[in-house]
């Protein structure tokens, strides 16, 4: 250790006080610097980094250097050196970790985020690409305000008179709802329910009643999905009910708001539903609400979602009997053999496949 050029010279006692105290720690009490207590000595000064103030510190220094020999002091510093990288290493390894555990908790907060918010995003790309659809039908709505009447009766979707006994025509698609058929022909019609968020297309593939459970108006995948019109239900048809399925989503898109007519006095204040399908427009007034469930087969139970074709007496008193007994409520509005009627299904979780179930007849 090289002499402290501030402490070599002259006398200094706050200086010498210290180092007579160290000196003392260091000897332990002992009167003799032994070979075996100059080793212990070198490695405590060196461990701790101990600087001597005065002169009789320095000389105890060259005492230590004088009773050890070069290699005991390079072994010292040797073991000193690997316990310092040791402790370099455990500190880099514990501020590694701790990035490590910062850049963990960051993006597990960031995850929940996602997560807790995914539902949000969902929503948001569902209204932009209904206000899209609904945008087009504006659109084409504008244009056949332009038009002349006759034009417009056809592109209404009333097609043109036919001579006595000529085979009827096939029924033309609204002209506001072309362009989105057009875009994806199942596309089936529009649902629109005031005092609710129920205001979305409705799609219809034959056969399957299932695909756009998932699926948006593009094809893509989406939880949401979209309401969705039991491909048997016919449209065209007299004494035939019209079945509309969506999901019950908790951030209130799709069916999410139906439960509202849970309410009797919600039942009554929104009472009117309209449903265009692609080929006419069409009010509907709620007759009624009720729960129900998915029946197993061999139950003998009332399954709403077969009730589709109510064009006979006797099928129909068995419609209404069934609505009427399961009901939770009814309104003015009464059933006549000859309505037709439309359904509106979505789940409910207060049993097990549990749906709640909203009745309108359509009104001339």
């Amino acid at each position: 250790m090289e002499k402290n050029s501030e402490y070599g010279t002259g006398y200094d006692p706050e200086a010498l006080e210290f180092d007579l105290r160290l000196i003392s720690r260091l000897m332990h009490g002992k009167k003799q610097l032994t070979l075996q207590l100059a080793q212990e000595i070198y490695y405590k000064i060196k461990a701790d980094n101990i600087t001597f103030q005065s002169s009789k510190g320095e000389a105890f220094w060259e005492q230590i250097l004088r009773n050890t020999t070069e290699a005991q002091r390079k072994q010292i510093d040797e073991k000193l050196f690997a316990k310092e990288r040791r402790r370099r290493n455990a500190k880099r390894l514990l501020n590694l970790n701790r990035k490590i555990a910062v850049v963990v908790s960051v993006t597990v907060l960031l995850l929940c985020i996602v997560f807790l918010n995914w539902n949000l995003l969902l929503d948001l790309r569902t209204n932009y690409q209904t206000k899209k659809l609904q945008d087009k039908i504006r659109v084409a709505v504008d244009a056949d305000h332009t038009q002349t009447p006759s034009a417009a009766m056809e592109q209404a979707g009333v097609p043109p008179s036919t001579e006595e006994g000529e085979e009827p025509q096939e029924p033309v698609i609204l002209s506001k709802f072309t362009a989105l058929h057009e875009e994806n022909n199942d596309f089936s019609g529009w649902l629109t329910i005031e005092g609710t968020k129920i205001n979305y297309p409705v799609m219809s593939r034959e056969g399957d009643n299932d695909y756009y459970l998932d699926k948006n108006f593009n094809g893509q995948e989406d939880k949401n999905g979209l309401l969705i019109l039991d491909y048997r239900s016919n449209v065209l048809e007299s004494g035939q009910n019209i079945i509309i399925y969506g999901h019950n989503m908790r951030t209130g898109v799709m069916f999410g708001t139906l439960k509202n007519y849970k309410d009797k006095d919600f039942g009554i204040e929104h009472q009117t539903i309209k449903f265009d399908s692609l080929y006419e427009e069409g009010t509907y007034r709620v007759v009624a609400a009720m729960l129900s469930e998915v029946a197993y087969e061999d139950e003998d139970v009332f399954r709403y979602y077969d009730a589709i074709d109510i064009s006979t007496k006797e099928r129909f008193d068995e419609f209404q009997q069934n609505i009427e007994q399961n009901a939770l409520y009814t309104t003015k509005e009464r059933l006549e053999y000859g309505d037709s009627c439309l359904i509106l299904s979505t789940c409910d979780y207060y049993t097990q496949d549990g749906r709640f179930v909203v009745i309108a007849k359509k009104m001339d």
